[in-house]
């Protein structure tokens, strides 16, 4: 399933005029690829070094030549400038998308800037989703039903409805609405159903969404059966314990008799179609508590034939004592052998020359517990040698570390696996991780790394972001002067927060700065920080982490009754509190109806779908300068499967590294790759304004070397199939 909010691709200008000298004018313009109509769109103008003044100008030019939108017009006097423009994005002339060209233009009296790129206007639709006020009717009964518009910030929308459709089980159109207005963002339907409807599903359709209701004839449950079961057993486990309860509506335990079985089910290897199973049968009265509890040996089942199922079925039954009444339940879990597995978790797949890398290797049984308080070994393998290290693993079976990188270059494999000379009585098998690193590429070895922010950060809560730094004394030139680091906050589709960061003269070469980013629902439930900044030698350092937020809403909601149980036939209170203005939607239901289908309940996740996707538009993409497909190459090597299972009950042969597949190998990370831009193949004709980035084909890696001075000389480079646009100028005189 793809995530609701996909993070933005962003669309850059990256403008060096005159670059390679100390102090020269650097110019940095970013925007996004697509801008949503009609919500609010951020540009970002960096300007520095500037020797005289020069007229900024931003404009949305139109396919016609007519209706152009200017988005900034500015004389720039100082020598620096810090812009975020913001601006309500306009709509699209016809339709609901239109490409218009981003133009920028730079005029000095010894500058001339004027470049332009594709960017799309799309009408952003609101958000639907649609909720009835029970899962399960009867016939004869009101069906009732909201529909709920919400714009990408959640806010909601009164944008008419132009159709409501309700389908019966036959997909016969029984009943419309037609535009239908919301009040604030909300609309309330209802419909009676006939006495002797269809039974089964019904389809409410709005805007291409759809909702699922059904129509049977039911007895509401007075009580509800719940299992209690390991989602995994393991094969070489003796028993198996298993906890049956029943509870009414109210919450009080249930008394009566208790029917289970656990079943393995066994397939005829020559008739897959046929299938029997075996079967242990167990029975007991529910104690006090409403609950029946039993042990079941799994010497009685088969766990190793190929024959047998790797998988228990519990099927339990409830008798209420006194009525006879008896509800149901299923429940599963798998067979598995025990495996010990060594994940990665959140690791970088680059390094920085001279700032730590760092990490976390994670140890799993097969049931996914954590394993504490045991031996992992780190193998290091770099220029054909290894160097490994022992780590213990915390109560969550967790292992940070950090790893000096000053001597590293080129491709560095990391090697995790568990320490069998110090886990000897162990029987299983073990599934080592391995991570495959390329080094960040700078022209002048100087990195900016922001650390991770590890958890799942709640709303409302500032976090201190913490930035390390490592700056070249040549980069730096020789005056000194302070740099400004600047952080684009990334989420929804914009910019939505610049942060800045001086750092003065004095600073030193290298060192560590925070900063204060502020976490709101603006930026669930997932957003990317990425900082940047230029040196005076023209070199853009940066380096970007991903943010995972809670998902959470800006109108906070409280709702209680006045009392938690009270007898039938007396009055309760409902409180209720939330933002001044807000239009509140309550149901009140019995909760037996929710026993019929509980899965179909509203909730936050349900609500968070309802956000678009954010993404790059194949019509304002660049064509791919060459072909894409490595395996075209002649040095295309079949890579070693990354997994490599050991075991104990076996002798087994020295291991083999496995090696990364050869996209892995022909790519290296760089500032602009950061920007989400691909790489760009040797065999395009223009030049390239960085000595290496990352290809994409990779028979063209080995020829996108440049010297230094062919740098400076770097004019309009156009970007890979999903790139943003880049563009690095020498002087006035080569545009």
């Amino acid at each position: 399933m793809r995530s609701p909010a996909l993070l933005p691709v962003l669309l850059l200008l990256i403008l060096h005029l005159a670059a390679g000298a100390s102090a020269a004018p650097n110019y940095v313009v970013t925007s996004p690829a697509v801008f949503y109509h009609p919500h609010t769109a951020m540009l970002w103008v960096h300007l520095s070094g500037l020797h005289e003044p020069v007229q900024v100008t931003i404009q949305l030019q139109r396919a016609d030549g007519t209706h152009n939108i200017t988005l900034l017009e500015r004389k720039v006097q100082e020598p620096h400038l810090y812009l975020n423009v913001t601006f309500p994005a306009p709509a699209p002339a016809k339709g609901k998308e239109e490409i218009v060209d981003l133009h920028v233009s730079i005029q000095g009296d010894s500058l001339d800037v004027s470049e332009k790129k594709k960017v799309m206007l799309r009408a952003l639709e609101p958000g639907i989703f649609i909720q009835t006020d029970k899962a399960v009717y009867k016939p004869g009964q009101q069906v009732k039903f909201r529909i709920v518009s919400l714009d990408k910030d959640f806010a909601p929308s009164d944008k008419k409805l132009p159709l409501v459709i309700l389908k019966d089980p036959s997909q016969n159109r029984i009943a419309q609405w037609r535009k239908v207005s919301p009040r604030q963002g909300i609309v309330d339907l209802s419909l009676p159903l006939a006495a002797e409807p269809a039974l089964g599903t019904y389809i409410i359709e709005v805007e291409g969404k759809r909702h699922y209701f059904s129509v049977e004839e039911y007895v509401l449950p007075k009580f509800e059966v719940t299992i209690d079961l390991p989602t995994v057993v393991l094969e070489k486990d003796k028993k198996i314990q298993v906890e049956i309860c029943g509870r009414y509506t109210y919450g009080k335990p249930v008394q009566g008799k208790v029917q289970a079985s656990l079943c393995q089910h066994i397939g005829i290897w020559y008739s897959p179609f046929v299938q029997t199973q075996s079967c242990i049968e167990v029975s007991g009265q529910t104690e006090k508590n409403g609950c029946f509890s039993t042990e079941v040996l799994l010497a009685a089942f088969n766990l190793t034939s190929f024959m047998y199922g790797k998988k228990f079925q519990v099927q339990a039954s409830l008798v209420e004592d006194g009525t006879g009444l008896e509800q149901k339940n299923t429940k599963s879990c798998e067979i598995l052998p025990e495996i010990f597995t060594v994940t990665f978790e959140n690791n970088d797949d680059f390094y920085k020359p001279g700032i730590p890398y760092t990490g976390t290797m994670l140890l799993t049984r097969a049931d996914g517990a954590v394993m504490p308080q045991k031996q992992l070994l780190l193998i290091v393998h770099q220029q054909g040698k290894d160097k490994s290290q022992t780590f213990l693993t915390d109560r969550s079976g967790r292992v940070f570390f950090e790893l000096e990188t000053s001597g590293w270059s080129g491709m560095v494999t990391l090697h995790a696996q568990v320490n069998e000379t110090a886990h000897s009585q162990n029987d299983g098998t073990y599934q080592d991780a391995y991570a495959y690193l390329s080094p960040f590429f700078s022209a002048s070895r100087s990195f900016l790394q922001i650390h991770r922010l590890e958890s799942e950060l709640p709303c409302g809560q500032p976090q201190q972001l913490w930035v390390d730094y490592i700056f070249i004394k040549k980069a730096l030139g020789t005056e000194t002067e302070n740099l400004d680091v600047v952080f684009l906050v990334l989420a929804k589709g914009t910019i939505v927060t610049i942060l800045r960061k001086e750092l003065p003269a004095g600073a030193g070469l290298r060192g560590s700065f925070s900063l204060e980013l502020p976490i709101g629902p603006e930026l669930a439930p997932k957003a990317k920080v990425l900082g940047y900044t230029v040196l005076p030698n023209g070199e853009m350092v940066a380096h970007s982490i991903e943010l995972n937020v809670a998902k959470c809403f800006p109108n906070k909601v409280k709702m209680a009754f006045s009392e938690d149980r009270a007898l039938p036939g007396s009055a309760l209170r409902l409180e209720m509190v939330a933002a001044p203005g807000s239009l509140c939607a309550v149901r009140a239901v019995d909760r037996s109806v929710l026993l019929l289908k509980p899965e179909a309940e509203l909730n936050t996740e349900v609500v968070y779908k309802v956000l678009p996707e954010f993404n790059y538009p194949g019509s304002i993409k660049d064509p791919p300068p060459c072909s894409t497909f490595f395996w075209n190459h002649p040095n295309f090597l079949i890579p070693f499967s990354p997994f490599v299972p050991r075991t104990r009950q076996f002798l087994h042969h020295a291991r083999r590294r496995p090696l990364p597949p050869p996209s892995w190998r022909n790519s290296q990370m760089d500032t602009y790759k950061l920007f989400q831009v691909k790489a760009l193949p040797a065999c395009a004709s223009w030049l390239l304004f960085i000595q290496e980035l990352a290809v994409v084909c990779p028979g063209c890696r080995e020829s996108t070397a440049t010297s230094h001075e062919s740098h400076a000389r770097g004019q309009g480079l156009s970007p890979g199939p999903q790139a943003p646009v880049l563009l690095r100028l020498a002087s006035s005189a080569a545009l």
